[in-house]
């Protein structure tokens, strides 16, 4: 079966100039739409974002739990019905009380994980998807974060299981972070037959472009192409984060 994903951190805030909502919803839309995308990970969705996505997604359906009533951003997962039925789904927060909203370690944010399990409806096959947000401060929390995160995928899905990892993992690739996850699973972009080396975080720039969000497989899935969505106008971009989208044979 062949499915495209998308990983896309939204950015949370924007209230005026080129981060604003309004300026950036009809090019987060467009990006979306035009990637073809079957299964999506977002990261840094707020209440406004869900607004929007239930008006400008609504064939789509999701799976979102806030990381805190404090401050609701989350990490959910969207897919498309007609290409994918969900079957199972949950989600954990990165700290030492997983099951609890919680910040972990030395994390400057409370941090969460969504999955889900899901069957392509034409093969019949069985997927898993996981989709994160790693904190931007804390190393330690970016560390053990990942940790748990490989733990929970060796203990939920096995070897067998396809399974593909999206995120903002606020590490490049030479980092601790990458080193552990590569001990699990493999980066698209590294692993795909037409790839890029773009980057992914510019930062309307505000700093120089960097790698941080990625999405990686496991050995069982075959990455077609790797890229970056880049949805612009004269104005301003769909968000501080450019979308990774990969074309996978599962």
């Amino acid at each position: 079966m062949s499915l495209k994903i998308l990983s896309q951190n939204v950015m949370c805030w924007g209230v005026e100039g080129r981060s604003s909502f309004e300026m950036r919803r009809p090019l987060m839309e467009r990006a979306v739409r035009g990637s073809g995308a079957d299964i999506i990970g977002f990261q840094e969705v707020t209440p406004v974002w869900k607004d929007y996505f239930d008006n400008d997604l609504s064939d789509f359906e999701h799976y979102l739990v806030y990381r805190s009533e404090k401050n609701p951003e989350g990490t959910p997962i969207y897919w498309n019905p007609s290409r994918v039925e969900m079957l199972e789904c949950g989600h954990f927060w990165l700290s030492e009380t997983p099951d609890v909203s919680s910040l972990g370690w030395d994390a400057r944010c409370v941090r969460i994980t969504c999955w889900a399990l899901f069957k392509e409806l034409e093969s019949g096959r069985e997927l898993a998807f996981v989709n994160t947000h790693l904190d931007h401060v804390g190393m330690t929390a970016q560390v053990k974060g990942i940790e748990q995160i490989c733990a929970f995928i060796r203990q939920k899905f096995g070897k067998e299981m396809p399974l593909i990892l999206t995120g903002d993992f606020n590490a490049q690739p030479d980092s601790e972070v990458i080193a552990v996850t590569n001990t699990l699973l493999k980066d698209a972009r590294t692993a795909a037959e037409r790839t890029t080396d773009a980057m992914t975080f510019h930062g309307f720039g505000s700093c120089s472009p960097i790698i941080i969000d990625y999405i990686y497989l496991s050995e069982n899935i075959v990455c077609d192409s790797f890229e970056i969505v880049d949805v612009h106008d004269d104005k301003t971009v769909q968000s501080d984060h450019y979308g990774v989208l990969a074309q996978l044979n599962i």
